[in-house]
């Protein structure tokens, strides 16, 4: 049994074989009609075949094939086959503008529209793996905070006293509350919003959405910037 059967429209015959080179490159074994439907055997029962002795389908999303009546059983069939997605048999690639409807507009597609060739494999194969963990940790979010030097055993430690706290200090200490509430309120929605658009198919909503964090990303500069300047001051 192969591991991919491609099915897309004629009009993305390239794309189609760029994403089985890169597969087979990788080393997944391909079923695709440019290559595999030969002189003399029988169109429909070779797609048949293709379709049924593959572990999963590729479809080569673009407007051309969404609107191709002949195309569409080859996804239908792998749908069939997995409705709720949980072996994920169908696994949509965007290669140009379109915007998938109906049944096919509740899966998650791999979208290679405008991607360098590097970053389209990087995402093809990326799609491929169960998980999308990175190879390295990702950057700690909050303030790096630098723990004190610790005392060489020869220097003795003598408390100073404690200066009273004046009333500018209170409210310095009352504004960097507020500060540090609203910093962690807008880390809290924008890690809320980047989960909302990995799970967003839509184009349009996924713009809207690279909006707000956009706005959101400058709300965070601000107040920190604005708790960088308390500490300065205190």
């Amino acid at each position: 049994m192969k591991d991919f059967f491609v099915s897309y429209n004629r009009a993305d015959k390239q794309w189609a074989e760029w994403i089985a080179w890169t597969l087979e490159e990788a080393g997944y074994s391909v079923v695709i009609q440019a290559w595999d439907f030969r002189p003399g055997g029988n169109f429909v029962l070779d797609m048949q075949r293709a379709a049924a002795e593959s572990q999963k389908t590729i479809a080569v999303l673009s407007e051309s094939y969404l609107k191709s009546s002949y195309t569409q059983p080859e996804w239908a069939a792998a749908f069939a086959n997995d409705p709720q997605s949980l072996e994920r048999k169908l696994i949509p690639v965007r290669v140009k503008e379109c915007k998938p409807e109906g049944l096919l507009r509740s899966i998650v597609y791999v979208d290679l529209v405008g991607l360098s060739q590097a970053n389209a494999k990087q995402a093809l194969l990326g799609s491929l793996e169960q998980r999308a963990k990175p190879e390295q940790s990702p950057a700690f979010p909050g303030i790096e905070v630098a723990p004190p030097a610790a005392p060489a055993d020869s220097e003795r430690v003598i408390s100073e006293p404690k200066a009273f706290p004046s009333a500018l200090s209170r409210v310095q200490q009352i504004k960097e509350k507020s500060l540090q509430q609203r910093l962690d309120s807008l880390a809290s929605d924008y890690e809320a919003l980047s989960k909302q658009r990995d799970f967003t198919t839509n184009a349009a909503d996924q713009n809207a959405i690279e909006r707000q964090l956009a706005a959101i990303a400058e709300d965070l500069d601000k107040v920190a910037a604005e708790l960088d300047g308390l500490g300065k001051l205190t």
